[in-house]
């Protein structure tokens, strides 16, 4: 079997409000991913949110819009990749005496029957400035790979998934399987997907096995929570010392679910993340032994993992290179790949 593991990172700010400085929050600790990628020697993928950078542009261009396009750029020319990332709640909210007023409009689901700002013009905003920044360090850099602000995807969207081909996004991953979330801003229950490694979405948002005229979905990989693991609230009091440093709130705190909602995320999946404080590198290996003995049948499994750059303190990076040390030692010939090394593997000969 050949295993592919795309190591990605949602580059974003804290979406609920920020309580440090643009560098401290997204800058720096990117800064220091591409450090750790060159040390280690291995490429990333920045999912970054562009409509953030967007709005910046008009409010704040010298302060957050300039550093940010000089770091993807940066992280381009060295062999990075860079591609779309869409919280789109950006495009209706507030901007106040330097502060953000996040509007309700978390997911593309919203903008559905929105007459003056549809899908579609999202989609392709967010593309065009992303491709026009990435250009300047690649000539024609071509924005390959989605990933919906908050995992929030609809499978059976035509619309997004009509739009998203239009604008040439050839892979999606913004799926967690077995995943469940809920809060007042949006619902993501990813318990009934097709369990296989890799599948493909038509336009129609139908699955398909083949990829005629499909986005290939890239799954972030997880694991079933067992009902003998120790309580979240437990673990975060005891590993409270390797809590990074808090650069703001999520936009989901104080908005939750009704009780039996709140039950279902107790067993919710556990992703393979390096920006949860209270997991160890050996746990990290289980959520990936436990995807390559499940689709131990298949000849290629393709999986990414997903991070936040904004939430990874000291141990986030430590985690992050001893779980690529060992994964390497257990299966030498996996490749940390990125999407645009992924689809020229793609390509037909």
């Amino acid at each position: 079997m050949k295993i592919r593991l795309l190591l990605t990172f949602d580059h974003e700010l804290p979406l609920g409000s920020l309580k440090s400085s643009y560098k401290q929050a997204l800058f720096d600790p990117t800064e220091r991913l591409l450090n750790s990628a060159k040390k280690n020697d291995f490429h990333v993928t920045l999912f970054t949110d562009v409509l953030c950078a967007l709005r910046y542009k008009e409010w704040d261009r010298a302060g957050f819009y300039d550093p940010y396009v000089n770091q993807l750029q940066k992280a381009v020319g060295l062999g990075h990749d860079v591609q779309l990332h869409l919280h789109p709640h950006w495009l209706t909210s507030l901007y106040e005496n330097g502060v953000v007023i996040p509007s309700g409009d978390y997911s593309l689901a919203h903008f559905e029957s929105n007459k003056s700002l549809s899908i579609g013009d999202i989609v392709n905003k967010g593309t065009g400035l992303l491709e026009e920044i990435c250009s300047k360090t690649k000539n024609n850099y071509n924005i390959l790979a989605f990933r919906a602000g908050g995992y929030n995807i609809e499978p059976g969207s035509k619309e997004i998934f009509a739009e998203l081909l239009k604008n040439g996004i050839k892979y999606d991953s913004s799926v967690v399987l077995k995943y469940y979330f809920v809060s007042s801003l949006s619902l993501i229950d990813f318990r009934k997907l097709p369990l296989m490694p890799n599948w493909y979405i038509g336009s129609d948002g139908d699955f398909r096995k083949s990829a005629d005229a499909g986005i290939m979905e890239i799954p972030v990989a997880a694991i079933p929570k067992t009902p003998f693991e120790i309580p979240t609230r437990f673990k975060l009091k005891h590993y409270a010392h390797r809590a990074p440093e808090s650069h703001g709130t999520m936009v989901h705190e104080g908005k939750p679910g009704s009780r039996l909602q709140q039950l279902r995320m107790l067993f919710s999946s556990r992703m393979l993340t390096f920006d949860n404080h209270t997991l160890s590198a050996k746990y990290l290996m289980r959520i990936l032994d436990y995807n390559v003995r499940k689709f131990a049948h298949c000849e290629t499994l393709n999986l990414a993992t997903c991070s936040h750059p904004k939430t990874m303190g000291n141990y986030s990076f430590s985690l992050m290179e001893h779980f690529i040390e060992l994964a390497r030692k257990k299966y030498p010939a996996i490749e940390f790949t990125t999407f645009e090394r992924l689809h020229q593997m793609n390509q037909p000969e």
